[in-house]
């Protein structure tokens, strides 16, 4: 059943020598197609924005070979996964796509300091920005799920990794800097009823406005604390089991126009407005303001984590119970609490430390757990942290004993490497690959 996605050869060969023409606006070229791969093509363009990124990155000082050549191979594979995506049906799910677009758009926002002046950069709107960003993102996120689809069963054994280590001569085993073994626990402070209580309050007296005809929409924009405030508090269509339970059971008790009570979640409390429901999906639209601690709760979570600290110091809890059971650091938490290394070790090296931690154990000694200390999150709330400092490894060569799980990745990644190189190889004969003479030079075949 494939073969009816694969194109005639001849078709094929004259629809891409079509394509390949100049695209022109008078007489000046404006861009031109360099290859085409099943249906999706690589502009010219395409590739010297990524050889101009490259140039900057300060990497083309030590490369040495056709850095353009280099790209479009990298493109060209890009673009045969994301065509045997389509073939193997590997698809991605909207509400994922919409969350990365949030992500995304949330640390532009923090690099440029303000939304208005994206705006200003770029003389578009956020979401004129993000409706350009989603095609790529949904891309990325297909090639990611279709690697995923190959590679997930790819496994190695002790015996592999032993060999691995074995045949790296003795005198080019990597050097490692200082390592250390560092555990954090955090936790939130839950504001108490009087704030719970100030914020529904606010939301009820926004709800009244809604419901005397003010736009909600407007509401959202002036009110709301959430990503999608500037959007109108819009969220889109979502599947059921979607969304954060409460929201969703909030949004589908409504009718189409109808306004919520609020609704509190794991996010905050909300106003949702449901628009429409179509069989398993429904698309609402929300304004979400989120209760904030008083210095009062947050001393009192402070004290809560120092008699946690008191019972791990003495044996009643491990450490990495302990963060399972209570840290609220989503990062670290099922991890037991452990800081994840570069190859998803829990060993971490001194210059990828943060400089503020770094400090904090230097004061320490190993199997130390610091006093609770007030943290300030990523969003600007506040949080309280204690570290367990459990262990330190000086420089070292890489060896068996205390670099295991680094070299267990590093076998991994090499088979993994391989069979997605053997996968390109194969799909390269079956998906049709077209590129244009101006880069012959790069040895990439035409089917």
């Amino acid at each position: 059943m494939r073969t009816t996605r694969y194109i005639n050869k001849g078709l094929a060969a004259i629809l891409f020598t079509v394509l390949s023409l100049n695209i022109t606006f008078g007489q000046e070229v404006v861009d031109k197609i360099i290859a085409k791969v099943d249906n999706h093509i690589i502009l010219k363009s395409e590739i010297e924005q990524a050889y101009a990124g490259f140039l900057s990155s300060g990497e083309a000082a030590n490369f040495t070979g056709d850095a353009r050549c280099l790209i479009l191979e990298q493109m060209i594979e890009t673009k045969l996964m994301l065509a045997m995506s389509e073939i193997d049906s590997v698809d991605v799910d909207a509400g994922r796509v919409d969350y990365e677009l949030q992500m995304r758009m949330q640390n532009i926002v923090q690099q440029m300091g303000s939304e208005r002046a994206i705006e200003e950069a770029y003389g578009k709107s956020i979401d004129q920005l993000m409706d350009e960003l989603r095609p790529n993102v949904e891309e990325q996120l297909k090639v990611s799920a279709q690697e995923e689809f190959i590679l997930s069963s790819v496994t190695v054994t002790p015996a592999e990794i032993r060999k691995f280590y074995n045949n790296i001569p003795k005198d080019s085993l990597p050097l490692f800097n200082t390592e250390f073994e560092i555990g954090v626990i955090v936790k939130k402070p839950v504001p108490n009823e009087a704030e719970v209580q100030k914020v529904k309050d606010q939301l009820m007296k926004i709800r009244e406005r809604a419901m005397n005809g003010e736009n909600f929409e407007i509401l959202a924009i002036e009110n709301s604390e959430g990503p999608s405030g500037p959007n109108g508090g819009n969220l889109g269509l979502a599947k059921r089991g979607q969304m954060d339970p409460a929201y969703e059971a909030g949004a589908l008790a409504l009718k189409p126009g109808e306004i919520s009570m609020p609704v509190v979640s794991q996010f905050g409390i909300h106003l949702i407005q449901l628009i429409e429901k179509r069989g398993n999906e429904y698309n609402s639209r929300h304004i979400l303001i989120t209760p904030k601690p008083t210095e009062q709760d947050i001393q009192r979570t402070s004290n809560e984590l120092d008699s946690l600290r008191t019972l791990i110091l003495s044996d009643s809890i491990t450490f990495a119970s302990a963060a399972k059971q209570f840290s609220d650091d989503e990062g670290t938490k099922a991890n037991g609490g452990f800081l994840t290394g570069q190859f998803g070790t829990n060993k971490i090296s001194a210059e990828n430390l943060d400089p503020t931690m770094f400090f904090i154990i230097d004061e320490m000694s190993e199997g130390d757990i610091s006093k609770p200390e007030i943290i300030e999150m990523l969003d600007g709330s506040k949080a309280v942290r204690i570290i367990y400092y459990k262990s330190k490894v000086g420089p070292h060569r890489a060896n068996m004993t205390d670099d295991y799980e680094k070299l267990r990745a590093a076998t991994l990644g090499m088979k993994k490497d391989q069979k997605r190189r053997e996968y390109i190889k194969e799909k390269m004969k079956e998906v049709y690959v077209m590129v244009d003479p101006e880069f012959n030079r790069c040895g990439i075949t035409n089917n």
